[in-house]
């Protein structure tokens, strides 16, 4: 194949050229702008503007929605004037109470503490070498988590109050150079262009970013040789105002051979100036033919997707609460309006003056406890005043505002359990019972963003496998350790350390309060449902609050333990004692039998030998499991036992077991055996 035609130092993309030399080319460019035609570039820039038009205005009816919800979240209001100037306008706080509600049950259980990952190998692990690398992989996950990633966390608290408003978030992960660390940036609603008819995020033809840049930022990126450098005007009188930009993961066909491969552009809106372009793809992405064409080139990924709820009409956007909540909560706004106008048109009153009654001025307004002078006579003000009266409030808009807000908060997960108001004297299984049904909607949104977190959590593996040092790692660690080998097994799975199904404090207490009215019962160990609730309230050194055995009960136990070994003992005894009683038979029945009749003999007393074996060594397991039941932690109770089930050892004498020859019905040759063969 020929050899690529190069210009100036640079390939020329529109040229025949080698597969493999362009693409060493284009992942190795920090700027690909530099290396194409000035006819070239102007049409990639038009095409990345045309595209990302095209999915906004795919996305009208989810950005109209999205924008409602977080004007009735905010309670933003409007300009007023009906039914009069200055009309009440007061915003019903449903959409923000329930987004509050949904963050502040969320928030505290995915971050917890200092660990908030964790990695489960799958397959046999007998060395432990699995399972010590997971434990590494954790430990050092948490740690950039809570540490190394400071804005991880606070923009998980922003993620999970807007997420239940729009209801589909962003956030996007990319390794720093200059800081030599992963960082990860939340992406305001509105911001990020992803088709309505795209079904997943990975199977987008294109994603398009809107970036704001401050002019010192855009001059901070060209010297950074980042961008080009290109004019740009800055308009209005703020000549520090950001500029929009766009960043689009995107595909393109640069060396002309029918396949486009993926990479990232950013344009200047206003001027569609190309400042930039890279490949979205390293050199182990590209996959060849045995002919040298191209068969697949897998792009990078660097955003994850958050969804409340999937869209009601099957798109890629979801629903969030300003959509499920928008028309409840603006019929409720406009109920108590109407009945605080009707409370203030029925509070002061008002009518017609005849025009017999002569006043001085125009409208008359009393002031409370004033009494004014009239030119003439009290009866001919009765007679010329006509009052008009207003009904007040109505019992049926109460009605109507109550059944509303009820069914807001049902939608929403706000009831009274569920925000702390619980009936008293109530089973711990009636509260669970209770939280599990006022969560219905919110427990399947949880699993949602836990499934997110997984995918994001796997991206930042990744990027530690290729970009994390093995000095740094196993300075972490304080021994040697290879981060390629540990974040890229593929026979580990990353995923938070909370649990989706116990979201809320009170979901937690509720399942350990059960289990502890099961350990009342003898149903399962005191001691381990005592860990769990000491757990589930957050109580630090529960060990120390666990009871401490009675000595008194710890020595009955050992001497309890001491009868049951030695009757165990007794027992092996007469095993042993019973095997060679048999052998001294065996040998006395050969010499008086006939051939036949020994070996039929011969075969039974194997056959008892065998069995008083395999008796003795589930004796030799009954010792071990006595040696480990005294002072066994737990109930804090001793182990009691009365000398059943253990074979009967103190079975006395025993029975008597013929095994004589056929036909003689074994009185002459039969011997006793101890309780154990029963």
């Amino acid at each position: 194949m020929d050899e690529p035609q190069l210009d100036n130092g640079l390939l020329t993309p529109a040229e025949p050229a080698n597969p493999v030399a362009f693409f060493q080319w284009a992942t190795s460019g920090n700027n690909l702008v530099i290396g194409l035609k000035p006819e070239e570039i102007g049409p990639i820039a038009r095409q990345a503007i045309e595209d990302y038009r095209l999915d906004k205005s795919s996305m009208a009816d989810w950005l109209t929605q999205m924008q409602r919800g977080i004007d009735l979240a905010r309670l933003v209001k409007e300009t007023k004037d009906y039914p009069h100037d200055k009309a009440a306008n007061v915003k019903y706080p449903l959409i923000t109470s329930a987004a509050l509600q949904f963050n502040a049950r969320a928030y505290p259980a995915i971050v917890a503490d200092d660990r908030v990952v964790k990695a489960k190998v799958w397959g046999k692990d007998q060395s432990g070498e699995k399972a010590a690398r997971a434990d590494r992989v954790s430990e050092f996950m948490s740690y950039q988590l809570s540490a190394s990633i400071p804005e991880w966390e606070t923009e998980t608290d922003k993620l999970l109050t807007m997420l239940p408003i729009v209801g589909t978030m962003f956030r996007k992960w990319w390794h720093d150079p200059m800081e030599n660390r992963p960082r990860c940036r939340l992406i305001e609603p509105g911001k990020f262009m992803v088709n309505a008819k795209v079904k997943a995020l990975e199977d987008a033809p294109r994603v398009t970013e809107e970036i704001p840049l401050f002019p010192v930022e855009i001059e901070s990126r060209i010297r950074g040789q980042l961008f080009e450098p290109f004019e740009y005007v800055e308009e209005g009188a703020d000549t520090q105002a950001p500029q929009d930009f766009i960043e689009q993961h995107c595909r393109y066909d640069l060396d002309g051979d029918g396949y486009p491969e993926p990479y990232i552009v950013t344009v200047h809106v206003a001027t569609e100036k190309l400042v930039r372009m890279v490949a979205d793809y390293g050199p182990g992405d590209v996959i060849l033919s045995q002919e040298g064409k191209v068969v697949r080139i897998n792009r990078g990924s660097y955003f994850v997707a958050y969804q409340f709820m999937p869209g009601m009409e099957g798109s890629f956007w979801g629903t969030g609460l300003g959509l499920l909540l928008g028309d409840i909560s603006e019929t409720i706004n406009t109920l108590f309006n109407m009945l605080i106008d009707a409370g203030h048109y029925a509070s002061l009153g008002g009518g017609f003056i005849g025009s017999e009654l002569r006043m001085k001025g125009g409208a008359q307004r009393m002031r409370p406890g004033e009494w004014r002078l009239l030119n003439g006579l009290g009866s001919d003000a009765r007679q010329a005043l006509v009052p008009l009266t207003y009904p007040g409030p109505d019992a049926t808009m109460f009605q109507m505002l109550g059944m509303l807000i009820e069914a807001g908060r049902e939608i929403a997960s706000v009831k009274d359990i569920m925000t702390g108001d619980a009936p008293r004297n109530q089973t711990a299984t009636t509260t669970m019972a209770m939280i599990e049904q006022g969560m219905m909607v919110f427990t399947a949104a949880y699993k949602r963003i836990f499934n997110a977190l997984k995918s994001e959590y796997k991206l930042l593996a990744a990027m530690n496998a290729a970009t994390l040092s093995p000095e740094i790692y196993s300075q972490f660690h304080d021994m040697p350790a290879d981060p390629q080998a540990d974040f890229g097994a593929a026979d580990m799975d990353i995923e938070p350390i909370a649990d989706p199904r116990s979201v809320t404090k009170m979901q937690a207490m509720a399942k350990a309060q059960m289990i502890m009215q099961l350990a009342e019962q003898g149903l399962v160990d005191t001691g381990e449902a005592l860990a769990r609730i000491a757990q589930a309230a957050d109580i630090p050194d529960a060990e120390a609050l666990m009871p401490k055995p009675d000595p008194m009960q710890q020595q009955m136990a050992q001497m309890q333990s001491d009868v049951m070994r030695a009757q165990v003992l007794q027992a092996q005894v007469n095993i042993e004692l019973t095997l060679a009683q048999i052998e001294s038979e065996r040998a006395g029945a050969m010499k008086n039998l006939a051939d036949a009749q020994s070996k039929e003999f011969g075969i039974r007393l194997d056959t008892l030998r065998t069995q008083l074996e395999d008796e003795r060594n589930r004796m030799g397991l009954v010792l071990k499991g006595i040696a480990g039941m005294a002072g066994k932690p737990g109930n804090g109770n001793p182990a009691a036992s009365n000398g059943q089930g253990i074979g009967s050892p103190q079975g006395g004498p025993g029975a008597i077991i013929p095994f004589g020859p056929p036909g003689t019905g074994g009185g002459q040759t039969g011997f006793a055996l101890g309780g154990a063969m029963g």
